[in-house]
């Protein structure tokens, strides 16, 4: 999870060198994350389907090769148009992670017992924010952002060497699934959940570091390390918010609680850019973003596999990914357009807050059409 979204929060960080070598606009950069979140968005529900025919091992494994490969297209383009390709085969295993490792999931972990397991797959996404944000500044201030992205080659390598040693990988799987069997409908409303969820995510982690560095006066590196902190508290909070949703809260209303919480993290940084508020307040709207909105999606891709068949566990990932892709490609492109037409972060701000408060209302018909599948 970690290797398949990695570019999401890397863009982001490395964001001040890519306009400084490819001479971009902000836009630009949300775009990347426009052209990864839509290919993987527009994608998934295909990948759901291909997940529950051919196995949860042989497409975790096919994820990995193309993390692979797709890394080191973003690491060696020479020209923008180039890193834009490689942005869009980036929504290959973006797009493919969860129906794959929801699967994997299914096929290997007790019904009422998925909570803390799905937290921690979870958070590889978060992990990945946290080393991004925490190493790639300071190898690309000591070589380049290219060698920086490069590097990271490494987690994938090491996910794909350990895939191939379990026993079965190329073994044939048949599909469980009816063709004219349906998702849930709570599921459908975890989708349109996502999407907004996704789109206030996707828009604060990729112009959080540039809004700390442009209207507060951070360093790159200080910048840097409120990634690296939305990423350190998103690993915990999403085993920390699966294992309570499985438990105690249920799976709506604990992404009520999330869709509030975020909202009240953006209106610091709102109240942060209005000069209403001192700067270090964003330490605190990165911690709150981490363990708020972040955290939805261990809580979204639980309740997913618990109210779904487990032959239809692709497919309702599949399902849930394309609302939530959609909304991180939306996000940055049109957060950086307001900064750069509007001169100022606040307006972006205010309407994420809106945004999230509106996922709250979704969250409550989350809650009242989920039923636990019987598995």
């Amino acid at each position: 999870m970690g290797v398949a979204t990695f570019s999401q929060g890397a863009f982001g960080v490395l964001a001040s060198d890519l306009i400084e070598e490819f001479h971009l606009e902000r836009w630009q950069i949300g775009i990347l994350l426009t052209a990864n979140g839509f290919t993987g968005a527009l994608l998934s529900p295909s990948f759901g389907r291909l997940t529950d025919r051919m196995g949860s091992v042989r497409s975790v494994v096919c994820v990995l090769l193309l993390a692979m490969a797709t890394m080191t297209v973003v690491a060696v383009a020479p020209t923008y148009s180039v890193l834009f390709i490689g942005a869009v085969l980036y929504g290959l295993p973006n797009g493919w992670a969860n129906p794959a490792t929801n699967a994997l999931i299914v096929d290997n972990v007790v019904a009422g017992t998925r909570g803390v397991i799905t937290g921690i797959k979870q958070s590889g996404v978060q992990m990945g924010s946290f080393l991004g944000g925490l190493l790639l500044p300071g190898i690309a201030a000591a070589t380049s952002w290219r060698v920086a992205f490069a590097s990271f080659l490494i987690f994938p390598a090491a996910g794909l060497a350990g895939m191939l040693r379990r026993r079965g990988v190329l073994r044939p799987h048949l599909n469980r699934a009816h063709p004219d069997s349906s998702v849930p409908t709570a599921v459908r409303w975890i989708a349109v959940y996502g999407g907004l969820a996704g789109l206030g995510v996707s828009a604060t982690t990729t112009f959080l570091p540039l809004f700390a560095e442009e209207s507060e006066g951070w360093t790159h590196a200080q910048a840097g390390l409120l990634i690296a902190g939305v990423g350190l508290v998103g690993v915990i909070a999403r085993i920390t918010w699966g294992s309570a949703s499985e438990r105690w809260l249920g799976h709506g209303r604990t992404l009520v609680l999330l869709a509030l919480q975020s909202a009240v993290a953006v209106g610091l940084l709102a109240l942060a850019s209005s000069d209403l508020a001192p700067s270090w307040v964003l330490i605190g709207a990165a911690l709150l973003i981490g363990s708020g909105a972040v955290a939805w999606n261990a809580v979204g891709m639980l309740a997913v596999m618990d109210y779904s068949a487990p032959e239809l566990v692709g497919r309702g990932t599949g399902l849930a990914m394309l609302g939530f892709l959609t909304g991180i490609g939306l996000g940055p492109p049109l957060m950086g357009l307001s900064v750069d037409r509007l001169g100022t972060y606040t307006p972006g701000w205010i309407v994420i807050g809106l945004l999230f408060i509106a996922g709250a209302v979704v969250a409550g018909r989350v809650h009242r059409t989920g039923t636990l599948a019987h598995v």
